[in-house]
């Protein structure tokens, strides 16, 4: 005793690729293109630090004098 589906569980006429061939990606991406958010970090990091300076301030009370 078993369950049976349609002609014995036969597949007809049925096509499964059309095209057997596989396309590879032969251009390697760069490490930006694999990692951008661990980029971004490193960018923030860079940038934040840069900002630490205390020259910024000059720049700053520049700019406002300008206005």
């Amino acid at each position: 005793m078993g369950i049976q589906i349609g002609d014995n569980n036969n597949i007809k006429n049925s096509v499964v690729t059309e095209n057997g061939t596989v396309h590879k990606d032969t251009q390697k991406k760069s490490i930006v293109e694999r990692h951008p958010i661990l980029v971004g970090l490193i960018i923030s990091l860079i940038a934040g630090f840069i900002l630490m300076f205390s020259f910024w301030k000059d720049i700053i009370s520049w700019l406002e004098n300008l206005f």
